[in-house]
């Protein structure tokens, strides 16, 4: 430390360039924060400028502030004073403090005055890498494992999404204040926020610390934890095709303290809740020290596995992480081209390759949108799917009906479903008219084009929220109907019923049957089912366990193929959203659609849509089947012999009660209350029972019976009659 001390008063008494007498300064021994005139620059502990902090630009309007003078107030704190430049208002004022301190902790605060119309919500900050100080491309997006207040599952809360700006010395990890994705070579988005007096505000923070921690040991630095913990695998999604999965967890000391007594334990779970894996030990971790553990869960043909590691310093919080590893087995599908199982959307992480694999082994053949020219190596169809809004001038209307028929032309698309859920945001019966009629004229538009630039194009009608027949029905009347010679695509957005309960409402069943009926009235013959759920949303009574998800799944392309939709789309592969891939956001659960975890680890509901389409290749829909009691079931021939989903619904259909302070179960927990025995024809010597995740297990007939222990997951039978 003295060292590196001397080191930087030495560059800072001595010809050192830019601040040989600088007007105000905060040095530590690590780093110093110095000004001149207006500028503000963060030199590494050797005197080298890492880092300008200059202007604010509102981007989306005219003015610019720029900072002219500061002003030292305390030993730690400086006074930014700004002018504004190119204010026609004359009433925008800004000022600006940035706080300094021995932990590395560099503080920047602002209270903003502007006058409508001045837009505020663009504006930007100048951070200027120097003297090659490299800003990482990619943002850090840190969530925070958290236990659920009420006894449910744990879950990760945002942490914070960070950059780094880094040179051989020094690391500046920058907490971003605003929207993430506004970022330049040279500037950062803080974020001002309107207060109720009226005023505007943000802040931004940044850590100096040394460039060798990796992010989430910055990060732990960052919030003073007293530890670092992270758990990794090699493989893309922890997903192996067999053998033994290996999980390594590396547990940091960020500091230059030692820190010892850490007690970790580890603990893994399979689907049933058997623990397969339980360690615990003391560490003593040196100053800057990361211990790596790596781990070995049992060998399987196909499973999942949830594991979770912790680590506690006497007196400390303690700090826990999660993840879930799966082995899932090679498959080749024979009938891919008749295939249904379709995704309704996807991110390109960790890369297209990967993400393309994993579509091929899952057994998806349609996606919602995609490029033929990329897609067909894996045998997947991509459609097309691209909108206008119902309140887009003509103009722009025009422009846009003409990009998505050249792009459907240049990527093979053969179908575009043409708009998305406009039914869902008319408020009344005469904006839902309206819709309906302007809806109809873009699609006279759009044909005209189609088929002057790309005849063979069909088009797949609005994808609709929820079964919205009074919506369909006004299209219909206003000429729709043979404008869609793709059919129509429908969401049967579905809460905490299982998928084949027939109510009213957002149910599945109920909601297929009641479209396909005003199709059917309306001469409408294909279906599209081009958002279809079975969300994850922790501790949340409206939405899915993890557990049941995978079951819902099962049922949903079950159901989705015996009511003959022509696709049945996943939405979506990934957790998180398009505008915030990777991120977190516990508070909303459209971050929790995924068949992948937010970090890109594989969720039951991936290996149940799996198992559903190895189980449904080549399959035809036979009838629904009803056992007596509450035993049913949907039976189809499959090039493998007849093949039975049954379930029992002694339980009945809704999954939980929503009370407000609902907890959440794990996956290992099944909740199913009844378990009764049925005993059902066979067919032969024995049938081959396949579970919610795809483990296969062959049961003996006994004088042409064979009984089975039923709950409400639906297993998937091979050689019983129906």
């Amino acid at each position: 430390m003295m060292k590196k001390f001397l080191l930087f008063a030495a560059a800072l008494l001595g010809a050192a360039g830019v601040f040989a007498a600088p007007e105000s300064q905060i040095v530590y021994p690590e780093y110093a924060v110095l000004a001149s005139g207006g500028d503000i620059i963060v030199r590494d502990y050797e005197g080298t400028p890492v880092l300008k902090i200059g202007k604010l630009d509102f981007a989306w309007s005219s003015p610019v502030a720029v900072p002219v003078r500061v002003e030292q107030t305390a030993k730690d704190t400086f006074k930014i004073v700004y002018r504004i430049d190119r204010d026609d208002s004359g009433k925008v004022a800004l000022e600006g403090t940035l706080r300094a301190l021995p932990d590395g902790h560099i503080r920047l605060d602002w209270r903003l005055d502007a006058p409508k119309p001045v837009k505020t919500g663009g504006i930007m900050l100048e951070l200027l890498p120097l003297k090659g100080t490299e800003k990482s491309a990619k943002v850090y997006k840190s969530g925070l494992w958290t236990r659920h207040e009420h006894g449910g599952i744990p879950f990760e809360v945002r942490d914070g999404y960070f950059r780094s700006f880094r040179n051989e010395n020094t690391a500046l990890w920058l907490l971003l204040g605003g929207n993430a994705n506004y970022s330049n070579g040279w500037s950062e988005h803080p974020g001002f926020t309107k207060k109720e007096d009226g005023k505007f505000t943000a802040s931004l923070e940044f850590l100096v610390c040394a460039p060798e921690l990796e992010d989430y040991e910055a990060v732990a630095l960052f919030h003073k934890r007293p530890l670092g913990l992270r758990l990794s695998t090699e493989k893309p999604f922890n997903l192996w095709e067999s053998g033994s999965p290996e999980l390594k967890v590396q547990v940091s000391n960020p500091y230059n303290r030692p820190k010892q007594g850490v007690a970790f334990e580890i603990i893994g779970r399979d689907f049933d809740g058997k623990t397969v894996l339980k360690e615990s030990k003391q560490l003593m971790l040196k100053p800057f020290e990361t211990k790596e553990l790596t781990f070995r869960l049992p060998e399987a043909e196909r499973t999942i596995y949830f594991v979770e590691a912790k680590a506690v310093i006497p007196g400390e919080k303690e700090i826990f992480s999660r993840t879930n590893l799966a082995i899932l087995p090679p498959h080749e599908y024979r009938h891919r081209r008749e295939s249904k199982f379709a995704l309704s959307a996807y991110f390109m992480i960790p890369s297209e390759k990967d993400v393309y694999a994993l579509m091929q082994r899952m057994g998806v053949r349609i996606l919602r949108h995609g490029d033929n020219r990329v897609t067909g190596q894996y045998g997947i169809l991509a459609l097309d799917h691209a909108g206008i809004g119902p309140d887009d001038s003509p103009a722009q209307a025009a422009k846009r009906i003409g990009e998505m028929v050249r792009r459907a032309a240049e990527r093979r698309n053969p179908e575009i479903e043409f708009c998305n859920e406009w039914n869902m945001s008319a408020k009344s019966a005469e904006e839902k008219r309206r819709r309906a009629r302007r809806y109809v004229e873009l699609l006279r538009e759009l044909k005209k084009v189609r088929d002057e630039h790309d005849p063979e194009l069909k088009i797949i009608g609005m994808g609709m929220a929820g079964a919205d027949t009074a919506f369909l029905k006004l299209m219909a009347e206003n000429g729709a109907v043979p404008l869609m010679d793709g059919g129509v695509a429908m969401h049967p957005g579905r809460g905490n019923m299982t998928p084949d309960y027939e109510g009213d409402g957002w149910t599945y069943l109920g909601a297929i049957r009641r479209w396909r009926k005003a199709m059917d009235e309306l001469g409408i013959k294909t279906m599209h089912l081009s958002e279809v759920y079975a969300a994850t949303c922790p501790n949340d009574s409206w939405k899915d366990s993890y557990r049941h998800a995978a079951e819902n799944v099962i049922l949903t392309y079950a159901i989705g193929l015996a009511e003959g939709a022509e696709s049945i789309q996943f939405y979506q592969l990934h957790d998180s959203v398009w505008h915030d891939l990777g991120g977190v956001n516990h508070k909303d659960s459209e971050y929790h659609y995924g068949l992948l975890m937010r970090d890109g680890t594989v969720k039951p509901s991936l290996l149940a849509y799996a198992a559903v389409a190895e189980a449904l290749d080549g399959a035809k829909f036979v009838k629904y089947l009803d056992f007596g009691g509450k035993v049913r079931g949907i039976g189809f021939s499959t090039p493998r012999g007849p093949l039975a989903f049954v379930y029992d619904r002694t339980d009945g259909f809704f999954l939980t009660e929503r009370t407000k302070e609902f907890a959440g179960t794990e996956p290992w927990v099944d909740t199913w209350k009844s378990r009764r025995k049925a005993v059902f024809d066979a067919a032969g010597d024995t049938v081959t029972v396949v579970d919610p995740i795809g483990r296969a297990k062959t049961v003996r007939a006994v004088n042409g019976k064979v009984t089975l222990e039923l709950s409400g997951a639906p297993l998937m039978v091979y050689g019983i009659r129906f």
